[in-house]
């Protein structure tokens, strides 16, 4: 078990080659070294931006090469989180 007062980088943005995403729109937030997502060291906290729970649907997304009436590639996180439970 790891330390709770220790942050841990584990999720960063990227390009389509798996690079760290540095810019606009791949890093929305104009993080460094694509930064998005941290957590404890015992795994029982995780922040993350952007927040997926505000983007299910891709009207809601600031870019998206997909179609504006459909359902955003951060709901996949949700589903997948309900058959893991399920």
């Amino acid at each position: 078990r790891g330390d709770a007062t220790q942050v841990n980088r584990v999720l960063r943005f990227a390009n389509s080659d798996g690079s760290v995403a540095t810019a606009y729109p791949l890093n929305p937030n104009g993080s460094p070294d694509g930064l998005t997502a941290v957590t404890t060291g015992d795994g029982r906290f995780t922040a993350m931006m952007p927040h997926p729970e505000r983007v299910q649907r891709n009207v809601a997304m600031s870019w998206t090469s997909g179609r504006i009436e459909d359902e955003s590639p951060w709901l996949r996180m949700f589903r997948n989180a309900r058959v893991w439970v399920d």
